[in-house]
């Protein structure tokens, strides 16, 4: 009984090996289509001396994430920053040199809200987008560009503690630029 067992083990860890990596793609695919927002809280950015919470400030829709450990993933490319602005609460989508980003506020909207998202287009060149101020209750809409991304998000902020954070329910969302658009 043993020698068979040892016997499927290597055809068990092949499989597992060709299997998982698999199933975790799906999953994380089928969790982007997810209707549900999720949410995360972003820290506003502070750099005092050495010390820079940059990470907790910015975010990235597409993968999800934010923090030290985001930046193995996204390689520091995120599509919102929060709190760096001079503008005070606000949010930026300028992060890297040849970014061509936008944000739009749609507004107070709620996500049961039915609403038309409207087309946001990136800017032909990079170009510094202007800063947007975070409003509780309002909806967002980010286009990411730059020579590696291209996605829509929307977002919502749904508290602000002014000065130190404000806590946000996002989804990626299809262009509405493509055959794909849809109402929320």
């Amino acid at each position: 009984m043993k020698i068979k067992r040892l016997a499927l083990f290597p055809v068990v860890l092949i499989c597992s090996l060709t299997v998982l990596p698999n199933l975790g793609t799906q999953l994380q695919i089928s969790a982007q289509k997810n209707d549900a927002p999720r949410f995360v809280s972003l820290l506003k950015r502070v750099k005092v001396g050495d010390n820079d919470n940059y990470t907790r400030a910015a975010f990235s829709f597409k993968y999800g994430l934010n923090g030290d450990a985001g930046l193995q993933v996204t390689r520091n490319n995120w599509d919102v920053l929060f709190g760096n602005s001079p503008t005070p609460d606000a949010f930026d989508v300028t992060m890297v040199t040849d970014d061509r980003s936008r944000i739009k506020d749609l507004g107070q909207l709620k996500w049961t809200d039915k609403f038309e998202i409207p087309t946001l287009p990136a800017y032909g060149q990079p170009t510094r987008e202007p800063s947007v101020k975070a409003v509780v209750g309002d909806m967002y809409l980010v286009h990411t560009k730059d020579r590696d991304e291209d996605h829509y998000a929307l977002f919502r902020v749904e508290s602000l503690v002014p000065g130190k954070e404000v806590t946000i329910s996002w989804k990626l969302i299809p262009s509405p630029e493509s055959k794909d658009k849809r109402p929320v």
